[in-house]
């Protein structure tokens, strides 16, 4: 029961992490310019049950606009304005491989127009 109170403190920060966990990207295909995209990062484990609150980060490449860095949790939506040209942008979800290397864990690629 410590343990499980212990994970619930701020300080336990479980990561996303492949093949840990199954990453899914819940977000719109198509967004305006000059609107907002929002998207959720969700994770199961290896049992199938959701993981919530994990930390990952990620970066929106825009069309003719590479995005910064954002930190986040698995679970809660994320809203961000529009950047970029009008075109393809892509969402990259970063987390930690089976070899604890830091980097693209999953991809989700949608429409400005």
């Amino acid at each position: 029961a410590c343990a499980v109170l212990a994970c619930l403190a701020p300080s336990c920060k479980t990561w996303a992490k492949i093949p840990e966990h199954t990453v899914t990207i819940v977000a719109d295909s198509q967004v305006k310019k000059g609107g907002d995209f929002s998207f959720c990062v969700t994770l199961k484990d290896n049992n199938g049950a959701q993981v919530y609150k994990a930390k990952y980060q990620y970066k929106i490449n825009w069309a003719g606009l590479e995005g910064s860095t954002h930190k986040a949790e698995s679970g809660i939506y994320e809203k961000i304005r529009v950047k970029g040209a009008q075109g393809k942008a892509t969402l990259q979800v970063l987390g930690y491989d089976a070899q604890d290397n830091f980097g693209v864990i999953a991809t989700h690629t949608f429409q400005v127009d």
